[in-house]
């Protein structure tokens, strides 16, 4: 299968004899978001760019752990995918010497299409659908982590949010990560020490669609590469702490239409609320679909452990507008500005399924041109009547499977497959006895 690319396996070549490099890091998420692949030489990638591997590496579990989906039954052989170079990515590894890295896809080696399982070919046919419509997407991923010692200490047991003092301590490696970025050609605005104890924060500039959600699996990747040269752990664990906040992944979204004006920021919706119908609808989707989508959002157990009340992680399907305690913040300063920040997800969820379903359902919501319920403003909790979120991933998982709203953006195999690792995921933990319980009861029973 020819690989499809603006940019050819001659220009790799020339970037890579200019930059002087030897490997290249070809690299695919798994549907966890865990980024796999392989190291590639040089001369080998410049042969054609692919390989193949396993497919039944887009349904294992976190820890590479082989049990029964539909994807991959014990009786399927556990066939080889291919794993396909868009070259469009290849760029300088900027968190390492002397390699490059590439995005892939991953491709069914007989019809050469993309994997039923692939969230980025799924992404990719949602802003093609944009694109029909006269919409470029916007996004810009927003992730929070916590910095732990070589030994996986805390680094800190304080709060320092926003703190200068804290960030020039920590300056050493964080400004290692910013500089990691800026090598490897990835637009950083900001790093921050964050709300809760040894937590920080690092922001990326606003980017067209898929490119920003490349850029959020590269910046998970090589945040934790960096921390380990520096002597720090960096984990994108929800909430790997008792007390204290948990990591979230903010998705900022506008649509620029065919002249390149936001089209979030077009004033021709009446009211005082959102300026647009085009940022009417789409929020309204997004509300519509929330609970559709919490499990892609949320997709751990640990995940469950940050949403809680007062706690800036939402509890409950609402919007607002300049106000963090809502799920969904709108922000009208300006035309350029102008945008919907999504703040369901977890700093663990695989971006590419969650700007999809996203995307996914703001469109909807602009097709049908769904009612929007009505502004949150001042404190949501207070709220009776707003529905709220799942309280666990059971529940979700639940919801998920049986939403034909999932069926029909991720597709039945997707759902299905999904829905036993989840279900394997929760079996796991139940069985497992926590140190909680033990120092509960060991000695008083």
């Amino acid at each position: 299968m020819a690989i499809k690319s603006g940019r050819n396996i001659e220009d790799c070549a020339r970037l890579a004899e200019e930059a002087g490099l030897h490997t290249v890091i070809c690299l695919f998420t798994d549907t966890w978001g865990i980024p796999r692949g392989k190291h590639v030489p040089l001369r080998q990638f410049l042969r054609g760019g692919r390989f193949t591997t396993a497919a039944v590496a887009l349904s294992w579990n976190p820890r590479s752990d082989v049990l029964p989906t539909p994807w991959a039954e014990t009786d399927s052989e556990y066939k080889d995918m291919a794993v396909v170079a868009d070259l469009d990515t290849f760029r300088v590894a900027g968190w390492t010497e002397g390699a490059a890295v590439v995005i892939c896809d991953t491709v069914d080696v007989e019809t050469g299409e993309p994997t039923a399982m692939d969230a980025r070919a799924m992404l990719k046919r949602t802003l093609r659908e944009y694109a029909d419509l006269g919409l470029t997407v916007n996004q810009a991923p927003e992730l929070e982590f916590h910095l732990f010692d070589a030994d996986w200490q805390r680094s800190s047991d304080k709060s320092f949010c926003y703190s200068l003092d804290r960030a020039d301590q920590l300056e050493p490696v964080l400004g290692a990560i910013r500089e990691a970025l800026l090598r490897t050609g990835i637009d950083c605005e900001a790093s921050n020490v964050e709300y809760g104890p040894s937590q920080a924060e690092v922001n990326l500039r606003h980017a067209p669609g898929l490119t920003a959600v490349d850029d959020a699996v590269l910046l998970r990747h090589l945040t934790r590469a960096v921390a380990r040269r520096h002597g720090y752990n960096a984990t994108f664990m929800v909430k790997p702490l008792n007390g204290g906040s948990g990591s979230g992944m903010h998705l900022h979204q506008s649509l620029a239409d065919a002249e390149g004006r936001n089209a979030f920021a077009v004033r021709d919706a009446p009211g005082d609320g959102l300026p647009s119908k085009a940022m009417q609808g789409y929020v309204a989707g997004l509300l519509r679909r929330q609970l559709d989508l919490q499990v892609v959002a949320m997709p751990t157990v640990t995940a469950y452990r940050r949403a809680e009340d007062y706690s800036f992680a939402p509890t409950q399907v609402c919007w607002g507008l300049d106000n963090r305690l809502v799920g969904i913040r709108c922000l009208t300063p300006d035309e350029p500005g102008t945008r919907v920040e999504v703040r369901w997800g977890a700093a663990d969820a695989n971006p590419y399924l969650l700007a999809h379903g996203c995307l996914q359902a703001g469109l909807e919501g602009m097709r049908d041109n769904a009612p929007l319920q009505p502004v949150s403003s001042g404190d949501p909790h207070a709220d009776g009547g707003l529905r709220r979120v799942a309280p666990s991933l059971e529940q979700a998982v639940e919801t998920f499977h049986t939403s034909e709203f999932a069926r029909r953006t991720y597709g039945d195999v997707f759902v299905d497959t999904y829905t036993v690792m989840q279900r394997n995921e929760l079996a796991a933990f139940g069985a497992h006895v926590t140190d909680w319980e033990f120092s509960r009861y060991a000695d008083v029973f």
